[in-house]
């Protein structure tokens, strides 16, 4: 996944418009232009767990370890209260 905040064409999957996560705003601005005139987007932000194994440095096997032991620890705890 990228690191930026992306705005996607709906109909031909092209990333219109791309930022830092810190000017996500200049995104959702971006799409409201685009949807004013009839191209319909989508949005494309990054996760929690992107921006913080993005914020700790780790290198893409790090990043998917990450992932894995993330989506591992949420499953354990699905249901408990």
């Amino acid at each position: 996944m990228s690191k930026k905040v992306q705005v996607i064409s709906t109909e031909t999957s092209e990333v219109l418009f791309s930022c830092e996560i810190s000017e996500e705003e200049k995104a959702y601005a971006y799409a409201t232009q685009m949807e004013e005139i009839g191209v319909y987007v989508k949005i494309i932000s990054p996760n929690v767990t992107d921006t913080l194994s993005d914020a700790l440095g780790l290198d893409t096997e790090n990043q998917e370890r990450f992932q894995e032991s993330i989506f591992e620890e949420i499953h354990d705890h699905e249901g408990q209260e």
